[in-house]
């Protein structure tokens, strides 16, 4: 077998190990580089376990909501 054989093999290796790990699955979810694109609400609500302020904040990429103290 020759070197081209070789690096066939090597290729079809890789490719069926990026196919069961799914390492494509994460590109584009990578965080941008100031981080998260959140961006505060108007909602602001009290914690009841705590009694603080905690303000909404909304990341429309995702669509996930988090809570944040003032």
């Amino acid at each position: 077998m020759g070197v081209t054989g070789w690096v066939i093999i090597a290729i079809l290796i890789v490719g069926v190990v990026a196919a069961l790990f799914g390492w494509d699955r994460y590109r584009g979810s990578r965080k941008s580089a100031s981080g998260s694109a959140a961006q505060p609400t108007d909602e602001v609500f009290i914690d009841p376990d705590t009694g603080r302020k905690m303000r909404v904040w909304y990341d429309p990429r995702s669509g996930k909501r988090d809570y944040r103290p003032e």
